[in-house]
């Protein structure tokens, strides 16, 4: 994945967690993105702007998907 399709993937799964979360318990479903987006994060070609990623948010000194 390039990273504007890493981008919308990230976009439209936080959408979805936003649309579930309606309380403090993880609902799996929300985990499951989560991790999904964790996948992405580790396969970006970042781009840093102020320390955090255009494309993925991940944060500049960060590992992601271990």
């Amino acid at each position: 994945m390039n990273g504007n399709e890493i981008r919308k993937k990230i976009d439209e799964n936080n959408a979805k967690i936003r649309e579930m979360t309606t309380s403090f318990v993880l609902n799996p479903d929300i985990r499951k993105l989560l991790f999904e987006n964790d996948k992405l994060r580790a396969q970006c070609q970042h781009e840093f702007e102020d320390g955090v990623c255009k494309y993925c948010d991940a944060f500049e000194g960060e590992e992601y998907g271990n």
